[in-house]
C-alpha cells in the first residue's frame, strides 16, 4: 500500500479502501469469536452467521466505497482487498503452533 503512494494520492487512497473493506469486518468477526458461546452448538451457529454477517459487511463497504469515491482506481482497491485476503491465509500457516 505504501508503495502506491509513489504512483499517486488517489492509487493509496484506493489501496487503503480496499484493505479497510476486509480488514474492519473481520477484525470485528475475530473479536465476536474470541468472546465465544456457552454451548458447542452455539458455537458453530456462531461461526456460521459471523462468516455470513463479515462477508455481506465487506461487501456492502465495498458498494459504498464504490458509489462514493469517485476517484477509486480499480485496480489498486481490488489488489488491496485480495492482498489483504491472502495475509490471512499465510498469516495462518506462519503462526506458532499452540501446546
Amino acid at each position: 500500500m505504501l508503495a502506491m503512494l509513489f504512483v499517486s494520492f488517489d492509487h493509496a487512497r484506493s489501496a487503503l479502501w480496499g484493505f479497510l473493506c476486509i480488514a474492519l469486518p473481520s477484525t470485528a468477526f475475530a473479536f465476536r469469536l474470541a468472546l465465544g458461546s456457552r454451548s458447542p452448538a452455539g458455537g458453530a451457529v456462531l461461526f456460521f452467521a459471523g462468516q455470513f454477517m463479515k462477508v455481506a459487511a465487506s461487501i456492502a463497504l465495498m458498494v459504498l466505497v464504490a458509489r462514493f469515491d469517485t476517484a477509486l482506481v480499480w485496480w489498486a482497491f481490488v489488489l488491496a482487498a485480495a492482498l489483504t485476503l491472502k495475509s490471512y491465509f499465510v498469516a495462518f500457516f506462519l503462526r506458532k503452533p499452540c501446546l
